[in-house]
């Protein structure tokens, strides 16, 4: 075994040496195309980026220039200050502040709760299970603006208008998150659960330590997926949130709007500040969303 093991870098080192010179430029071919592909698809983003150093004649002259003719840098401080005069302090800070605080409540309780009811329904048999699975799978199919106008009546009438409840307490589940995590449940070896009854845990305590640490990289995929949708959502803030300080990031931009113009430097700036931190978010996680992905069978779709 130690002669084979030691033939082995050499058989290796052999074949690559052995690799005809097509091989490499097809390597080199494959590579470049998928750079130019890259750059294709980040064109939009890196334009915007450059824009935000732009001054407004630059940004709608035509034809358009790509890199700053003079660069304004302080189009970035001049959105990060931005303030109105019935609310005192910087806006921006304050929309980047709640943006975050309202997706992460989002995730984390979607996370509990959705794998409550996914695991449920993966590995608990009762009554009626399928049949309500199903159900919840078809409320996909509504459009999410059918319920806006009866959404609102009803949370008027609650109180809850320019509060935060109507952005939390109908996302507390979501039917995508229990279809892809009762798939991810369901591949999980039945012998795992009945050794960790015999040690004694529960039914809770087996979900809570044996089938949530195995579906980590489901867990962050959902999770980057529902931070993302948060992070992102406009129509609902807009809808339910009146007052500048409780306004999230995507609706706080709509001040840059004007009844005959637009401050277009300061939207880009502001969608860089929206756009950065979900950048950050996938490439650090990259790994686990492609992991998961492919577990729960949503790859390709």
């Amino acid at each position: 075994m130690a002669v084979s093991a030691k033939q082995q870098p050499v058989a290796a080192t052999s074949a690559r040496e052995e690799r005809p010179a097509s091989a490499y430029i097809g390597i080199t071919i494959r590579y470049l195309l998928l750079a130019l592909l890259s750059l294709f698809a980040f064109t939009p983003f890196i334009l915007s980026f450059l824009g935000t150093f732009k001054t407004a004649a630059e940004v709608n002259a035509f034809p358009p220039t790509i890199v700053p003719e003079q660069w304004r840098v302080d189009n970035w401080v001049r959105v990060w200050s931005f303030s109105i005069p019935a609310v005192q302090g910087r806006l921006l800070p304050r929309w980047l502040f709640n943006s975050t605080w309202l997706a992460l409540v989002n995730v984390i309780a979607q996370l509990f709760f959705c794998s409550l009811a996914a695991y449920a329904f993966a590995r608990i048999r009762f009554p009626g299970r399928d049949l309500i699975f199903t159900a919840i799978i078809a409320s996909m199919a509504i459009p999410a603006a059918v319920t806006l106008i009866p959404g609102y009546v009803f949370y008027s009438r609650l109180g809850w208008i320019n509060t935060y409840w109507p952005l939390i307490v109908p996302k507390l589940i979501v039917p995508v998150g229990i279809l892809m995590l009762a798939q991810f449940f369901r591949s999980i070896p039945k012998e795992l659960e009945e050794a960790a009854y015999i040690d004694g845990l529960g039914r809770f305590g087996t979900y809570w330590n044996i089938a949530l640490p195995l579906s980590k990289p489901a867990l962050l995929t959902f999770a980057i997926l529902q931070f993302q949708g948060s992070w992102n959502d406009f129509v609902a803030p807009l809808l339910f949130l009146q007052s500048p300080k409780l306004m999230t990031l995507t609706v706080g931009m709509s001040f840059f709007r004007y009844q005959y113009t637009n401050d277009l430097t300061a939207i880009l700036v502001g969608a860089m500040f929206n756009a950065i931190p979900m950048l950050i978010l996938f490439f650090i996680f990259s790994k686990y969303y492609i992991e998961g992905t492919s577990y729960s069978g949503l790859a390709g779709q």
